[in-house]
């Protein structure tokens, strides 16, 4: 079962804001005549990287694993190993593209960030895989 991302209004203004300020860069440059072949692609390499992250972060429940994907950073936790899930409110840096996130703890000492847009329906899978889980509100 797939999840998408959750998505807020601040992601979205960084990740396209970020964008759009870098395509303004770049055109401004070609049309000033001081091309920098570095700058472009570099410029074009960060947009191609937030277009990914953008399109590439959601979450996917396996049989007996979730896969994590923002763009080309991949996790694969195993629901036998997480313990807790709670609900955190963060923005640093996580995969996912919204401050309201669940906080799954694995293992003895791992934990990841993730935002699926479903979070209800996303706790009750892995509940249901591993009724070990404890939940907090």
């Amino acid at each position: 079962m797939y999840f998408e991302s959750k998505i807020d209004t601040l992601y979205f203004s960084v990740i396209w804001g970020t964008i759009l300020f870098i395509l303004i860069s770049i055109t401004l440059s070609l049309t000033s005549g001081e091309i920098s072949l570095f700058g472009e692609l570099l410029g074009l390499t960060t947009i191609g990287l937030l277009i990914w992250v953008w399109f590439g972060t959601g979450y996917q429940i396996e049989k007996d694993t979730v896969k994590v994907q923002c763009g080309p950073f991949k996790w694969r936790i195993n629901i036998d190993e997480i313990n807790q899930i709670s609900k955190k409110k963060s923005v640093w840096s996580a995969p996912a593209l919204a401050a309201d996130r669940l906080a799954i703890q694995y293992g003895r000492y791992d934990g990841i960030l993730i935002a699926p847009k479903n979070e209800s329906t996303f706790i009750q899978t892995l509940v249901h895989r591993n009724p070990g889980i404890h939940v907090d509100d």
